[in-house]
């Protein structure tokens, strides 16, 4: 490659890594403030993305953008429109500031329930990323769940009540798949349960439970059974 062939490429790698730079810039631009915590607009798309993309189960960004264009699409779903959802973040961050100042999420049962709320989401992204290669849902069966459950469907736009089919058999295949990766987890061994424990657990808190006048009764009668 000669000089000017070398430069002109040089020029057009810069130029090009300019325009990338550019634009991937404003994701650190914030897009909301509260109370000195900002939202950048790269984190509102994170979020925006991450909830359509579990609502409609198969989509792309780009799926989501046609769906986000389409005012009857924007109508079933608000949160399509990002400013919609941006007010529906700003709504959700200002309770959970509020909930953090008091101290909330040191609670025993809350730091249970956020616990279990991770394992879920995780367990769920895992699954659908893992087998979303293995899964199709053919026209056939489509057409079969459509002609068997018509009536349900009445009134709804045939394409709407097909993708609500897909979703759905796409859901129940994953279920499918979560129960054989769980099999095979079981198999591969690695699993203990101290039972003996729990009922111990169980026996003294129904212990401690029954009324007093029951327990003076099954007294009286272990105290006339040993005369």
């Amino acid at each position: 490659m000669n000089i000017k062939k070398y430069s002109i490429v040089l020029c057009v790698v810069i130029i090009a890594a300019f325009i990338m730079l550019s634009c991937g810039g404003d994701d650190n631009k914030w897009i909301a403030k509260i109370k000195g915590d900002e939202i950048t607009l790269g984190e509102l798309n994170a979020l925006y993305y991450a909830q359509q993309k579990s609502m409609y189960n198969d989509a792309t960004n780009a799926e989501i953008d046609r769906r986000a264009a389409d005012a009857q699409e924007v109508a079933k779903n608000p949160t399509l429109d990002k400013k919609e959802f941006l007010e529906n973040v700003v709504r959700q961050r200002l309770v959970y500031n509020k909930a953090i100042e008091e101290g909330v999420h040191k609670n025993r049962e809350a730091e249970a329930l956020i616990q279990m709320a991770k394992e879920a989401v995780v367990v769920g992204y895992f699954i659908k990323e893992k087998f979303k290669d293995q899964i199709e849902v053919s026209d056939q069966e489509i057409a079969k769940i459509y002609s068997e459950q018509r009536a349900r469907f009445k009134g709804a736009p045939v394409d709407e009540a097909e993708k609500y089919i897909r979703q759905q058999m796409m859901q129940q295949k994953l279920q499918v798949k979560l129960r054989e990766l769980v099999e095979t987890l079981k198999e591969e061994g690695g699993i203990k349960r101290n039972l003996d424990l729990l009922e111990k657990k169980d026996a003294a808190k129904m212990d401690e439970n029954e009324p007093a006048s029951d327990k003076t009764s099954k007294e009286a009668v272990k105290a006339e059974s040993g005369k």
